[in-house]
């Protein structure tokens, strides 16, 4: 995933087409609106604009529409002229390009969501993206009471009632892949990986993250153990990951510790081991193998 914001800042030449070759990487490629970047610098683009940021590159697999993200404080007349305008944008960029995927922030209004949920299924879209789950599933201080639950049943609901393909925006975390795979989630993205190894950081397998680089420690995280140490080898290990002979520079090599949380990210998909997570994931089971009974009999 990478954002037309990052590609206005960084001043590639309108000559480039070829966004692969930029990045110098062979794989599928989203391009996000940066959206939120825009918005962190003050000034959100005009839809024209992100039209010819996206019309450069024609190796772009699917393009995010530019939405406005709700606020949980927004009255009922301020998310929807958001939504409103986010759909706008869509229908705009819709004409210009076959390739252009809605984007659905979450907010407790889940009915109005919803709803417009339903008017870009019109469009028959390959999928939907959604974003705005992030603070409330992966951050546990200052939000609202049992959000995290709230905001995977939002998920669960799209899913059972639309069955379309979902995209979520962020939440790719060892911890929450086999919540998001129990619902039928079909795919999601994240940073974490480059910003964890940035930090000093490796994620653990299951959850969690460790600190390696032997620096002092100003917050979050423990650091690693021997124990850990032998754990992570051994998941690297019986996963295939296919430079493990380098294990020794998970210390002094932050491009080393990126490919290793990436890599964990992309193939940790053990039950979550306690705590509210475990709860929800157990939740999830009991309510599916009730279904599958119920549908049996």
């Amino acid at each position: 995933m990478v954002n037309a914001f990052d590609v206005i800042r960084n001043r590639i030449s309108k000559k480039e087409r070829v966004i692969k070759n930029v990045l110098q990487y062979d794989g599928e490629v989203w391009m996000d609106s940066g959206g939120f970047q825009f918005l962190r610098h003050g000034k959100v683009p005009e839809i024209e604009d992100l039209a010819k940021v996206y019309d450069q590159f024609w190796d772009i697999r699917y393009f995010l529409n530019l939405d406005y993200p709700p606020s949980p404080t927004d009255s009922d007349h301020e998310l929807e002229a958001k939504l409103r305008m986010s759909m706008v944008n869509y229908e705009y960029l819709t004409k210009r390009f076959d390739n252009v995927l809605p984007v659905l922030h979450y907010h407790w209004r889940t009915d109005i969501i919803m709803e417009y949920l339903v008017k870009y299924l019109d469009f028959n879209p390959k999928c939907i993206a959604i974003g705005g789950l992030v603070p409330y599933v992966l951050i546990s201080r200052g939000v609202p009471k049992d959000s995290r639950r709230s905001a995977l049943r939002f998920l669960l609901r799209i899913k059972q009632e639309t069955d379309t393909c979902i995209h979520v925006l962020g939440l790719g975390s060892p911890i929450i892949n086999p919540i998001l795979k129990l619902i039928g989630v079909d795919s999601t993205d994240t940073s974490t990986w480059r910003v964890k190894a940035a930090y000093g950081k490796v994620i653990m397998p299951g959850g969690g993250e460790r600190h390696v680089s032997g620096r002092s420690i100003n917050f979050g995280g423990k650091k690693i153990t021997p124990d850990d140490l032998m754990r992570l080898h051994k998941f690297l290990r019986d996963t295939g990951f296919p430079i493990i002979d380098r294990f020794n520079d998970i210390k002094l090599s932050f491009e080393y510790r990126a490919l290793i949380n990436a890599w964990v990210v992309l193939n940790s998909f053990e039950e979550p081991n306690s705590g509210v997570f475990r709860a929800i994931y157990d939740e999830l089971v009991s309510m599916f193998s009730k279904e599958a009974l119920e549908r049996a009999y």
